[in-house]
């Protein structure tokens, strides 16, 4: 069967820098795509691949910090779903990933990308929902301070 291009979405948080939204280790949904694959149906319902990638920009908060735990790290957790009802944990995990940043640390754009292969039951219910998260734990306070995006692709095929 050849490839097939199925849905492609975007979801926009935030799309300019100056933010200053606090992030703390109840995760905040940052993306929530749903993409369409009834065209896979019924030939490729099995061969259903998605790409998907996220961005958020962080920045310290401006508040003032405790001296304990100078030295060590607050951890960064980006989460992508399947599924869920938009609550972080109610989903199939595709992807968990941490970055460790640390009072010095210059900070920069926080990228991940995933792939996903949707078993058919899945591909069944005609659209997919992936969502994507943010969280923080440690010693000092992180904002989300600029873009935060989250793209995904679907395409269908075995060639």
């Amino acid at each position: 069967m050849p490839i097939q291009f199925l849905d492609s979405r975007i979801s926009v948080h935030s799309n300019d820098f100056g933010g200053s939204e606090p992030l703390d280790n109840l995760p905040i949904l940052i993306g929530d795509i749903g993409l369409q694959v009834l065209g896979a149906i019924p030939l490729n319902t099995s061969n259903v691949r998605v790409a998907l990638t996220g961005t958020a920009v962080i920045d310290f908060a401006p508040a003032v910090e405790p001296e304990e735990g100078i030295l060590d790290p607050t951890v960064v957790t980006l989460t992508i779903e399947r599924g869920g009802d938009g609550t972080a944990g109610t989903g199939v995990m595709i992807l968990n990933q941490q970055f460790n940043i640390y009072r010095w640390s210059t900070l920069f754009p926080i990228s991940v990308s995933a792939g996903d292969f949707p078993p058919a039951a899945d591909v069944l219910g005609q659209q997919i929902r992936y969502t994507l998260f943010i969280a923080t734990d440690g010693y000092f306070s992180l904002v989300l301070a600029g873009p935060a995006v989250f793209n995904g692709i679907a395409s269908a095929g075995s060639t």
